[in-house]
């Protein structure tokens, strides 16, 4: 008689074969390790970009932040850009401007990756924290950019990290589509 167990076990082995097999060190019973982390984590330090002179009321490219690797087109994938955004001026009119995070030039498709710098911060480094949801980005290597609109009205030297502080970063996290699966250890 087949039992679940036994099931289950000959699902795990087909899987493993299917995947490749890893074992973890941690000790000689450890389990094996079928497939590809669960989250993929990337860190990448943000430098200054490189500054279009002007921007109107349609988003303009700053520059690119970092670039990165996606394992998987059926990954999910979260960017978190943590440092500083800046804008020299403000056009007569002006409301602020958004700044936005795009991959590959495209804005996310789960609502905005956006932060805002009003008129009454012109001229004055601003703390940002901008989270972006992408999804069906395929396997290889992408860029991350940051672009800006103004409200309204447009401005002048739009800038990411002005002071090129070593604190701004992108922070980029796979959640890939099924992880790490440990077998069990089977003992005869």
């Amino acid at each position: 008689m087949i039992t679940i167990r036994t099931k289950t076990l000959c699902i795990l082995a087909i899987l493993a074969t299917m995947l490749g097999t890893s074992y973890a060190s941690a000790s000689p019973e450890a389990a094996p390790l079928v497939g590809q982390p669960m989250v993929a984590v990337q860190v990448r330090p943000v430098h200054p970009s490189s500054v279009p002179a002007t921007f109107s009321t349609t988003f303009k490219r700053i520059g690119n932040l970092a670039t990165f690797d996606v394992l998987s087109s059926s990954s999910i994938v979260e960017l978190n850009f943590n440092g500083r955004i800046f804008v020299t001026n403000f056009n007569i009119g002006s409301d602020g401007a958004y700044f936005e995070l795009r991959v590959d030039d495209l804005p996310s498709p789960h609502d905005y990756a956006r932060d805002f710098v009003g008129v009454a911060e012109v001229a004055t480094d601003i703390h940002s924290s901008i989270t972006g949801i992408f999804t069906s980005l395929s396997p290889g290597t992408h860029t991350a950019s940051m672009w800006v609109q103004g409200l309204s009205e447009g401005g002048t030297f739009p800038i990411v990290n002005p002071n090129d502080l070593d604190s701004d970063h992108l922070v980029i996290k796979e959640y890939t589509p099924f992880g790490y699966t440990y077998l069990p250890v089977v003992r005869k």
